[in-house]
């Protein structure tokens, strides 16, 4: 009983998931589900409207799946494409990084 106690005590099983992962994995999942099922739905009513079967579902499949992947990397990377976010990463004439007050 009192070990029970004591290892509860020292917290989380240290094989399970850190806190917080759990969230992760579901956005991350949400993200790349989301983005082909949207690109999938808009390319099929294209498609329907245009009357060119599978050529915009197809298209657009692709392009949500690179969608949903686009904005995993921009979760998991913590930047995401912010304003500025290109301006950290350029360097001026002498090769310095270039600062704000510059």
């Amino acid at each position: 009983m009192q070990e029970d106690r004591a290892e509860k005590a020292r917290g989380p099983d240290r094989h399970g998931l850190p806190a917080g992962a759990g969230a992760i994995l579901a956005r991350v999942a949400t993200e790349l589900v989301a983005g082909v099922i949207v690109g999938t739905f808009i390319g099929w009513v294209l498609d329907r409207w245009f009357g060119t079967s599978p050529l915009f579902l197809v298209l657009l499949f692709f392009l949500g799946a690179a969608a949903g992947m686009l904005n995993v990397w921009r979760m998991v990377s913590g930047r995401g494409m912010a304003a500025g976010y290109f301006d950290e990463h350029r360097r001026d004439a002498d090769g310095e990084d270039k600062q704000d007050g510059d």
